[in-house]
């Protein structure tokens, strides 16, 4: 459902932004939802997106799907419709031409914005997973698939495939709920080899991160600085420092969503609230997670239907 644009440190200029929707979000009944796994398998599975925009007319630039950056890694069916790979800002008047993305794909953690593009209705559900625990599991080696998306039949192994094979059936005969329940019973199994004795439960990304260089300074022989981030870009895929880089994104979307239910929106305080150095230091990390700066973010992320997962965030936010 995804790519990454090829150069992150850089906001889509403004000829090849998506075009001012004039209608409200809530107009289209299109749906995108997070449903959170059960409890047992919190520290594997982070959620089900699904996407569904299936009996809406849509306008050609209400069907682009922005994404931030994001550590996870993701398998994502295409349950209905098509989806193309948006490579860079130049391909955003003719997305068509990019990659297919196929109905059952692979993808590792995205250090950049991703950008999307359905060429009609679509349905589509996508499972992320903490690249730790699909690590552990899978034993895959995920810094080979940062920044990229693939057949999953060319990336998991067997019993993952099936795992997802199976649920994707069940999807396609019953409903997404059932399919993603039979996923999880199947996954449970699978992860019960690998899963830790005591794992600590975490709500948002930032406390997977400290908890990840935790584990990774009390494990293994070494305790030095560089050992400790070897593991945590063996266990994650990506280096500690772009984890912490996330994890400070994070902290902004969240201080920005709260500000916006109080009406009231301060860049040069949520900047130190966020743990930026200055407010500059702020728009440039937007910049390279997100392609925009905070305040092209927020408008858009108001109104403007490609922007839905944006808008997905206060659930995030808002999760038990």
């Amino acid at each position: 459902m995804t790519t990454s644009m090829p150069q992150p440190g850089t906001a889509l200029p403004p000829e090849a932004a998506p075009a001012e929707v004039t209608q409200p979000f809530s107009t289209p009944a299109t749906t995108a939802q997070i449903v959170w796994p059960r409890s047992a398998l919190a520290g594997c599975i982070f959620c089900m997106i699904v996407r569904d925009t299936r009996g809406v007319a849509l306008g050609h630039s209400e069907r682009f799907n922005f994404f931030p950056a994001s550590p996870l890694c993701c398998v994502t069916w295409m349950l209905a419709g098509d989806c193309y790979l948006v490579d860079g800002p130049q391909q955003l008047k003719r997305p068509w031409t990019g990659a297919k993305v196929p109905s059952l794909a692979f993808s590792g953690a995205q250090l950049g914005p991703l950008v999307s593009w359905n060429p009609g209705e679509t349905h589509a559900i996508t499972i992320a997973f903490y690249p730790d625990a699909f690590s552990a599991m899978t034993g895959l080696d995920l810094s080979h698939f940062v920044g990229r998306m693939v057949p999953a039949e060319d990336a998991l192994p067997m019993p993952v495939l099936e795992a997802c094979r199976e649920a994707l059936a069940t999807t396609q005969t019953g409903s997404v709920q059932h399919g993603f329940s039979v996923l999880e019973d199947n996954i449970a199994t699978l992860w019960k080899k690998s899963r830790p004795d005591d794992p600590i439960p975490v709500k948002w990304l930032t406390d997977w991160t400290r908890s990840l260089v935790a584990r990774a300074a009390l494990s293994g022989p070494g305790r030095s600085t560089r050992q400790i981030a070897r593991r945590v870009k063996a266990w994650s895929g990506v280096s500690q420092r772009d984890l912490h880089g996330l994890s400070h994104s994070e902290q902004l979307y969240a201080n920005l969503h709260e500000a916006l239910e109080h009406g009231q929106v301060d860049w040069a305080e949520l900047a130190a609230a966020s743990g930026f150095s200055d407010q500059a230091h702020m728009i440039r990390r937007m910049r390279r997670h997100t392609g925009f700066t905070p305040e092209q973010l927020r408008k858009s992320a108001a109104t403007d239907e490609s922007f839905w997962a944006y808008r997905l965030l206060g659930q995030y936010f808002s999760k038990p």
